[in-house]
């Protein structure tokens, strides 16, 4: 019994053509000094990279969930001895900790035992008050599960998280759950604390003598500047509930004396008063309309050459601030009119509002400060 082989149908021209850029690309990658010169450029290592870079991530994330280097802070430890403390299978543990030694945040000696690096012994061991992991806590138990409705975020326009569904608003829904809420506050932390040492630095406190933190969290801002200028005494003015959590924290810098908590809602009312007042990521929570309505609230709470500070992951004008862009979609994934904006639009809601001598600042990373004068009188009409 003979079989007929149907003839494969002939080449189209653009798949002749598609096949021989193939088989030049192939050719210049595979010489040994062309291939080196072309991947530096083209490489689809950087490309795979963006694309898995989730594993590297999990990774750090679920040692930083775990309390993997507020354990070694403690000192040098064993595969065996890890595995027995966090009740770990065998299987995968040492190429877990091997992974965590290949990113630089563990160190193994020649008899295997693994401590920490000098960064993470700095910011990742929770008794540390320079801890950053609260960011990363937040992200592992949080944020990871919200980006995988980014889809649906693009289709809709519609946030992800469940605070905001329904009637439901995000901060007064999660302030309902004292542990969601602790955690929450303590990634606000791990987000602004490098940040908040260099405002400390950045804006002239030396002319002023008392500020007011509007939503102040956990009082990360509020305690670096106190830190730095001793002179100064604030407050932070947030909803009731953070008060036992900015009260300890607080506490635990020894400045409960310079240092307050006033319970409030931003919404309802007046802003407290204030030689200079804050705000940090809290605008870019709001649609364009709230955020010139709290503008305006500074503005009416500043006595005469007050100063207004907001600082947020804003855009610059090119759109080439990558982290601000990833940061406005994971706002839009959390609330429902939420976006970081432009920095020339911020600065705009300054000068609309009636403040003077408006300037903005690169702080760090994708955070940008913009601050302002209210003058003896009124400049602009809001």
């Amino acid at each position: 019994m003979s079989t007929t082989l149907n003839p494969a149908p002939p080449k189209t021209k653009s798949e002749t053509l598609d096949l021989r850029r193939e088989r030049r690309l192939m050719r210049i990658l595979q010489n040994p000094v062309l291939g080196t010169a072309v991947r530096q450029f083209i490489d689809p290592q950087d490309i795979l990279h963006l694309g898995m870079s989730f594993w590297q991530s999990r990774v750090v994330l679920t040692a930083v969930e775990a309390g993997v280097f507020t354990e070694l802070a403690k000192g040098r430890m064993t595969a065996e001895q890890l595995r027995q403390k966090f009740d770990w299978h065998e299987r995968a543990s040492t190429v877990f900790l091997d992974a965590l030694v290949a990113m630089r945040l563990l160190k193994r000696d020649r008899a295997g035992c693994y401590r920490n690096s000098q960064a993470a012994g700095l910011f990742l061991d929770r008794n540390q008050p320079s801890y950053i992991g609260g960011l990363m806590e937040l992200s592992s138990t949080r944020l990871y599960a919200l980006w995988n409705q980014l889809g649906h975020l693009l289709k809709t326009g519609e946030p992800a998280a469940i605070e905001e569904q329904g009637q439901n608003e995000f901060f007064s829904t999660l302030y309902q759950n004292p542990v969601e809420l602790e955690q929450f506050l303590s990634g606000m932390t791990g987000i602004s604390t490098g940040e908040t040492i260099l405002i400390a630095s950045l804006f002239p406190w030396k002319n002023y003598q008392t500020f007011a933190d509007i939503g102040g969290a956990q009082g990360a801002l509020s305690v670096r500047v106190a830190m730095t200028h001793p002179h100064l005494t604030g407050l932070s003015y947030d909803l009731a509930p953070v008060q036992p959590i900015y009260e300890k924290y607080v506490a635990s810098f020894g400045l409960s004396d310079r240092l307050r908590f006033v319970p409030g809602d931003m919404n309802v009312g007046p802003f407290p008063s204030a030689d200079v007042i804050t705000m940090g990521h809290l605008l870019h929570g709001y649609g364009e309309a709230k955020r010139r309505e709290l503008i305006g609230k500074a503005f009416d709470a500043l006595p005469e050459g007050g100063a207004l500070i907001v600082y947020d992951a804003m855009i610059d004008d090119g759109r080439t601030n990558m982290v601000g862009m990833l940061s406005s979609l994971n706002i839009m994934l959390e609330t429902r009119d939420g976006f970081e904006a432009p920095i020339a639009s911020c600065r705009r809601w300054f000068e609309e509002a009636g403040f003077v001598d408006v300037r903005h600042r690169h702080v760090i990373g994708p955070t940008t400060m913009v601050h302002g004068t209210k003058p003896s009188r009124r400049v602009l009409p809001r």
